[in-house]
């Protein structure tokens, strides 16, 4: 297979580059085999691999007077982090990973220089340069090594100021302090362990170049220019991601003696439970979502089975039932299109005041008014309760209170919602005939369960005032 067919081929099956982004990439195999750069050394071109934190090998030039590093194609194989972190570097961040320290897929140790290729201000590759390394690798490949240089500067310290930097060898963010020129001066324990064991490094970062470094695409230079922007008050932030992990990285340029603090935590596991978090909250939306449905599909066939039944009483008591449904589906209704398990009152019972008017439209011309206070929220749980009770309240009103419709002129209904000192009041009011409102409530299910639900479900407590000029029912319970 030619090798601009195998490019198109691996970036179509492994990548999530688009049409043009490819051409471009073979654009770039082409002017490097016609080029006379690079003519001692492997040249590599690497993509980013969707379906994991690595890059994968589209494009080999080998040497045209040196001996290749390779006796074999890797076309087609896998550059892992934790044996080419210049790539995967280069690759995220867009920034160039200079002469770094590698593994190459055939085991060798190379040394790389990576830069990124650009289309339309995004990275879709990079470009490798690869030169032979000492096969036996350096003393600082070992992490041993590096321990003990920060050790021996922790026990050299002289000043109070190095004795001070030494207290950060023992906190858990990577810690790295860079020169006016941008060579790191100082790092601590964090920061070679997460360079090695996270980022794949396997030189030395002692003496390194803020370039080869930085987690992101921050040049050096644009952080002098940004100086005086960023005081320790409010210091360069970004969260960056960085092959599998997620990094937050601030940036600090003391103005005392002109260097520059880069501090860098570890955020993968919150990211990673604010991903599941999101996860779970989307599932619970499209639950709630899928109940709502089957709640109205349940009050479908309450309304068939009520239209088909020949008595009076079955038809109240099916008309009844749907009220309630529709109570509770007006709470998932709402639960489905927010983030949280909270539920605002007002759009509630707004939701069951339009069901209670629906349902009774023509039967009285009684006028239904209301107040409801804003922004007073409760839990899924305690607002299902209480839309229920406020459906028993006005459906109760609307059925008994105005029955001798002689004795009232202008029926009318109120429905009043507040809050005051973290405690919520509800009230419904009319001005109808009234009833004996110290009577047992167990012939009544409307009222038993207001009564039942106001108790358990609220923990409230629930007065009703009742005479021949009407009823007043307040409920009161903690926020």
């Amino acid at each position: 297979m030619k090798y601009k067919d195998k490019i198109k081929q691996l970036c179509q099956e492994q990548t999530n580059l688009d049409e043009a982004d490819i051409e471009y990439l073979v654009r770039q195999a082409d002017e490097l085999l016609k080029s006379s750069s690079y003519a001692n050394e492997d040249v590599f071109i690497d993509v980013k691999n969707i379906y994991s934190e690595h890059a994968i090998v589209i494009f080999h030039k080998k040497p045209e007077s040196n001996q290749s590093l390779y006796e074999n194609s890797v076309v087609g194989a896998m550059a892992y982090l934790e044996n080419e972190p210049g790539v995967i570097r280069t690759l995220e961040t867009g920034a160039p990973s200079i002469g770094l320290t590698a593994l190459s897929q055939e085991g060798l140790a190379i040394h790389q220089t990576v830069f990124p290729i650009l289309r339309q201000d995004r990275v879709i590759g990079t470009l490798i340069i690869e030169r032979n390394a000492p096969q036996s690798l350096p003393a600082h490949f070992s992490l041993e090594q590096e321990r003990a240089a920060v050790s021996e500067r922790r026990n050299a310290a002289a000043s109070v100021e190095q004795k001070e930097l030494a207290l950060f060898d023992y906190i858990d963010e990577v810690f790295l302090i860079f020169d006016r020129a941008g060579y790191l001066m100082y790092f601590n324990q964090a920061a070679a362990e997460a360079y090695r064991n996270k980022l794949g490094y396997m030189d030395s970062i002692e003496g390194m170049h803020y370039s080869n470094l930085v987690l992101d695409s921050l040049p050096f230079e644009e952080i002098w220019q940004k100086g005086g922007e960023a005081p320790k008050e409010n210091p360069h932030q970004v969260e960056v991601h960085y092959g599998a992990y997620c990094f937050s990285v601030k940036r600090y340029l003391l103005p005392e003696n002109g260097n520059l603090v880069m501090i860098c935590k570890d955020i993968t596991d919150v990211k990673e439970k604010e991903v599941q978090l999101l996860s779970h909250t989307a599932t619970i939306r499209e639950m709630n979502h899928r109940v709502k449905n089957n709640l109205q599909t349940v009050v479908s066939l309450l309304r068939l089975q009520a239209q088909q039944s020949p008595g009076a009483a079955t038809k109240k008591a099916l008309s009844d039932s749907m009220n309630r449904v529709l109570s509770i589906a007006a709470t998932h209704e709402l639960l489905s299109s927010q983030q949280d398990d909270s539920i605002q009152i007002e759009q509630l019972l707004e939701k069951v005041i339009e069901n209670v008017q629906r349902c009774f439209s023509g039967h009285l011309d009684s006028a239904l008014t209301y107040s409801l206070e804003p922004d007073i929220c409760l839990d899924s749980s305690r607002a299902t309760s209480l839309a229920l009770i406020v459906n028993e309240l006005l459906q109760n009103s609307y059925e008994h209170a105005f029955k001798d419709k002689m004795a009232v002129k202008k029926p009318q209904i109120h429905l009043q919602v507040g809050l005051k000192n973290d405690i919520i009041n509800l009230k419904v009011s009319d001005n109808g005939s009234g009833y004996k409102a110290d009577q047992s409530f167990d012939d009544h299910l409307g009222l038993l369960l207001v009564d039942r639900f106001v108790q358990s479900k609220l923990l409230g407590r629930l007065s009703i005032q009742s005479d021949d000029t009407g009823t007043v029912t307040t409920i009161r319970f903690k926020q």
